[in-house]
């Protein structure tokens, strides 16, 4: 496969993962906050750019912390790259230039979804009904991703789409339990309930774990699960199958070496263990550790160098991506 193809690819699951991560986080914490104080509104706002990585870009801008100027900067703001509509155009824009390599299905859906947004009131729906939109940029999402799943081979293209995918939603789970952690009192509860709906890990927690929200078994899950595919783990171990299929009868590369390691560490972690050290710090690690393999994978397979810091990237690819 061409090296351009490729990353295309890679970054087509990537601006998809993080168009309905954005979306989710943002329903979230809007249904979180109809009755809060003026005060919790503003705290869970900084988080919410915590958690998508944009805080700084957001006090660049000098706009005001309030639910409707943030969900108009991360929903429809063009000029910020980490947005759902830049997000999502940036994913057909990938898909564009590498229709050859995916199915005519992917494509339409993709297309459409993008085309529809672009046609929507976007700011409006955020004022009126904000529900509906993250519903609809989630549902489209998921279904851009089950299209591929039915639809595409298993072949180069498929492993670096599902390897891009896995990369974003990783680093994300990663970064919104690092977010959250600051929750970890008693009184977190109802916190700790919307960071798993933020990752749509709600109802598969409560099958596990039925009534309990103690913050020991929320963290293992959304970190450490071997069963649900939004953790940190599953995740990780996703992207190194693609890794390794990908790297074929060679001798394993320094990408698949890093998620390997990575993967191993998790896989034997002792839950107990992180909870009593500085479990911020050793969840920064990991999305160190991501990022790490990110830029291995850039190396090895792409054209072009990369800084991937969430939300750094300009739209298109392979345009000099800062």
């Amino acid at each position: 496969m061409l090296a351009r193809d490729a990353e295309n690819l890679f970054w087509m699951g990537r601006y998809l993962e993080r168009a309905e991560d954005t979306a989710r986080l943002l329903d979230v914490t809007y249904h979180g906050l109809l009755e809060a104080t003026v005060a919790e509104e503003r705290t869970a706002w900084r988080g919410v750019l915590h958690a998508v990585g944009l805080d700084e870009a957001y006090t660049e801008s000098r706009s005001p912390v309030t639910g409707a100027a943030v969900s108009a900067f991360l929903v429809d703001d063009e000029d910020n790259p980490g947005s759902i509509l830049s997000a999502i155009g940036a994913a057909r824009e990938n898909a564009r230039t590498v229709r050859e390599s995916l199915s005519t299905e992917v494509w339409e859906t993709l297309n459409s979804f993008c085309l529809t947004m672009r046609s929507r009131n976007l700011r409006n729906e955020v004022e009126q009904q904000p529900h509906e939109l993250y519903g609809f940029v989630r549902q489209q999402c998921q279904t851009v991703a089950g299209v591929a799943t039915e639809t595409l081979a298993r072949d180069e293209g498929w492993r670096f789409l599902k390897l891009g995918w896995n990369l974003e939603r990783a680093e994300w789970s990663s970064r919104l339990l690092r977010v959250r952690q600051q929750y970890l009192e008693a009184s977190g509860f109802h916190e700790w309930v919307g960071t798993l709906r933020s990752a749509s890990a709600l109802e598969a927690y409560r099958r596990a774990h039925r009534t309990s929200m103690d913050p020991l078994d929320v963290v293992s899950f959304l970190l450490l699960s071997r069963t649900f595919p939004r953790s940190v783990f599953y995740a990780v171990r996703t992207a190194e199958d693609s890794l390794r299929m990908l790297q074929g009868d060679a001798g394993p590369g320094l990408p698949l070496r890093l998620v390997g390691r990575l993967r191993a560490e998790l896989e034997f972690a002792d839950i107990r263990e992180i909870m009593d050290g500085d479990l911020e710090n050793e969840l920064f690690r990991f999305e160190s550790a991501i990022r790490g393999v990110s830029a291995a994978v850039a190396a090895q397979y792409f054209t072009s160098a990369h800084d991937f810091d969430l939300h750094t990237l300009q739209v298109f690819p392979g345009e000099g991506r800062p």
